[in-house]
């Protein structure tokens, strides 16, 4: 824990490409944190595919992280070096 935050690190088996999570951050209200970072110019990321799909840039995921509820609503969005990194709000 920093800061009453906890995180997790794990050796990478090579150099990350951007193309998966490199960072992520729970949030109490993600469409308030969506809608911030919307009107400072972020551009979140869509995904159509099977078993995930964004309505508004934000995705429902059930059965994601049981500890902390049923699942989440996530949102995914790149740094200024093109990182992915997101947000998720537990459902509970």
């Amino acid at each position: 824990m920093v800061g009453g935050a906890g995180f997790a690190v794990y050796q990478s088996a090579g150099r990350a490409d951007g193309s998966f999570t490199q960072l992520a951050f729970t949030v109490a209200d993600i469409e308030a944190e969506v809608a911030t970072l919307r009107a400072h110019g972020v551009v979140f990321e869509n995904y159509d595919i099977p078993g995930l799909e964004t309505v508004d840039g934000i995705a429902v995921i059930d059965g994601n992280y049981p500890s902390e509820g049923s699942g989440e609503r996530a949102a995914w969005f790149r740094d200024s070096e093109g990182n992915m990194l997101g947000m998720g709000q537990p459902t509970r």
